[in-house]
């Protein structure tokens, strides 16, 4: 996996609890750091490898466009347009303000340091804030310059924030006008508006003192209900079959998943992460128990930077309705199973149902099912 790291830096702050302004002189705003340096590239890539796996699952989102937004979302945005090293030193100091003034609304809040970053992981760009500890395996020098270490344990961040600046710039920058698009375009766009380009870290409840971070930097919870709903089971589906072991498993566990869906709607409670996975793992019988090793990066994968399914949701019943499987037969000749979503009375329909001729018309077969078909066709003409 390729890491370049372009700016990092770290600055600090320090506040006793209950205090109602920090003194300046605890304020320290430091120089860019020498991103050749194997300790600084070691910490950033370190913190941007465990963002999303366990203990430190993230919530998805956007800039907040209805709440407070601050000074920092716009400030993101310049940055974008003139990545230069001036550019990103002005965008931490901005940053550090931000996060001062929204620490002392919270009494409980302490500062600490804060690192920034930007860097490119396989040629994608991100920019990345997040608060650090001194403690085993991390320990920085009097310019907060990362000492070399052995190791560097980031399994429990506490606050963080970390921007797709490639996904930011799309949004920020649509690539047509929508007068030009036609209906198959138009869908296209409104599935794009559901993708996020940020994440953070989020502690639930209890975490309120860390709760000014994600705020300061003017982030909100964003992914789509819908698209998390139709991740869940599509995702799911798709790990399941990537892996050999357990690929025969992946309709019962995409099923699986399904059914807790429509629990929660049934219920009137939100979907998890936690639940989803026990759902999906379900499927793996006692005598089976060698097969959970394949399930253990089932979660990591769900909530990646790719699947976005957040830790908790509010399942969308229409999004959950298009994938739920019709099955049927014709008692002797054929049996039949599609996604609900696929049907329809239109000739353009995956599956075209033609009520008054009782005919179903089936569009996109696979090409394994095109050579299947045609080899036993042309097994009959021999004959």
């Amino acid at each position: 996996m390729a890491f370049e790291l372009k700016y990092a830096v770290i600055h600090s702050f320090d506040k006793e609890k209950h205090a109602t302004n920090v003194d300046p002189a605890k304020i320290v705003k430091k120089p860019l750091f020498d991103v050749a340096k194997p300790s600084v590239v070691k910490l950033v890539s370190s913190i941007h490898g465990v963002l999303g796996k366990t203990g430190n699952n993230v919530v998805w989102g956007q800039f907040s466009e209805v709440g407070r937004q601050g000074a920092f979302p716009p400030e993101v945005a310049s940055y974008i347009v003139d990545s230069n090293a001036d550019k990103f030193e002005h965008l931490t100091h901005t940053a550090l303000d931000e996060l001062i003034g929204k620490s002392l609304a919270e009494a409980l809040s302490t500062g600490g340091y804060i690192l920034f970053s930007h860097y490119l992981n396989d040629n994608v760009p991100f920019l990345l804030v997040t608060s650090i500890k001194q403690r085993d395996g991390l320990k920085l020098n009097a310019d907060y310059i990362p000492e070399e270490t052995t190791d560097i344990d980031m399994s429990k961040i506490q606050q963080a924030a970390r921007i797709n600046l490639s996904r930011l710039s799309e949004f920020l920058n649509p690539v047509a006008e929508v007068a030009d698009l036609d209906e198959e375009q138009l869908a296209e766009i409104e599935m794009e508006k559901e993708k996020t380009y940020l994440c953070f870290i989020s502690k639930g409840k209890g975490s309120e003192a860390s709760g000014y971070f994600v705020e300061a930097l003017g982030c909100e919870k964003g992914v789509a209900s819908a698209r998390a709903t139709r991740n869940a089971m599509d995702m799911v589906e798709l790990f399941f079959k990537s892996r050999e072991p357990i690929k025969h498993l992946k309709v019962l566990a995409r099923e699986n998943v399904v059914r807790y869906l429509q629990q929660k709607i049934e219920d009137g409670h939100h979907a998890t992460l936690e639940g989803i996975h026990a759902a999906a793992t379900s499927c793996i019988q006692p005598e089976q128990a060698d097969l959970t090793a394949y399930v253990v990066e089932l979660k990591d994968f769900l909530n990646d930077e790719v699947n976005q399914v957040p830790e908790e949701f509010a399942v969308n019943q229409v999004a959950l309705n298009q994938r739920i499987r019709i099955k049927g037969d014709s008692g002797r000749h054929w049996a039949l199973q599609f996604e609900k979503g696929s049907l329809g009375r239109t000739p353009n329909s995956k599956v075209c149902y033609n009520g008054e001729a009782r005919q179903i018309v089936l569009s996109d077969p696979s090409e394994k099912m095109c050579r299947a078909i045609e080899a036993a066709l042309a097994a009959d003409e021999v004959k």
